[in-house]
């Protein structure tokens, strides 16, 4: 075994170990803040495509489960389409996405979700393996505007978000994510929750991965606070780009 391989190993074990380990500690930290606790799963199939050099365009179908996986909360698409913005800085990406879809109310009635949002995006590479990403989003979403006329304000948010991924080879990939919300209140605008993402993406054939994860949120400032923890399970289909007719 050459020196360069059994240092690629060691590498890889430490950024495994490092890995875990950080999600360990943040689990412990979240359980122990809140008041109460659910457990869910989300699903979701998703489709992308590169619609030429700086365009590409993706969309999906979700379903999410609550109340200790009793119940369905939602169901809903998205649609976005991402333009790269490699002349400001590499890495960088403009999303624009729109979410159609219905969720379950506390008194079992089904209510639309709309939601419009726009994000900026970066990733750089720290090493060979290594990936670091971050996300600025803000978004603008209506529940229950047609079930209930009288509520018709509109909830904003503002996320940042961030993470790593590591490659441990071409079929599979390690990503730990920490993403912070935050709401309008008054005249200012408060830190409301946190979530915490570890997900493993394998390839499962040409352009296809499955995804399996584990998510955590907290929800932050409230006499009564929460944490969520969701099983995060997911397909992906990358389809092949067209070739332009001659």
């Amino acid at each position: 075994m050459t020196w360069n391989r059994f240092t690629y190993m060691i590498n890889t074990k430490t950024w495994c170990q490092t890995f875990f380990f950080s999600f360990s500690l943040i689990v412990f930290s979240f359980e122990s803040l809140g008041q109460w606790s659910d457990y869910g799963v989300w699903s979701s199939i998703s489709c992308s495509q590169d619609l030429s050099d700086d365009f590409s365009f993706s969309a999906n179908a979700s379903m999410r489960a609550g109340y200790d996986f009793t119940r369905i909360e939602s169901v809903f698409s998205n649609v976005s389409i991402s333009k790269k913005l490699s002349p400001i800085a590499k890495g960088l990406k403009l999303d624009a996405s729109l979410r159609l879809g219905m969720s379950k109310t506390s008194t079992y009635l089904w209510q639309p979700i709309r939601r419009l949002s726009a994000s900026l995006k970066w990733k750089t590479d720290i090493s060979e393996n290594l990936t670091f990403s971050s996300r600025v989003r803000y978004q603008t979403a209506a529940k229950g505007i047609l079930a209930n006329p009288d509520s018709r304000e509109l909830r904003s948010a503002a996320r940042l978000k961030s993470g790593l991924t590591y490659y441990v080879s071409k079929k599979l990939r390690v990503g730990l994510y920490t993403e912070i919300f935050t709401r309008p209140q008054d005249l200012g605008w408060i830190y409301t929750d946190h979530r915490i993402k570890l997900v493993i993406n394998v390839k499962t054939s040409k352009r296809r991965w499955a995804s399996f994860g584990y998510q955590i949120e907290q929800q932050k400032n409230t006499p009564d606070p929460w944490t969520e923890h969701r099983v995060i399970c997911g397909f992906d289909l990358e389809m092949k780009r067209r070739k332009a007719e001659k």
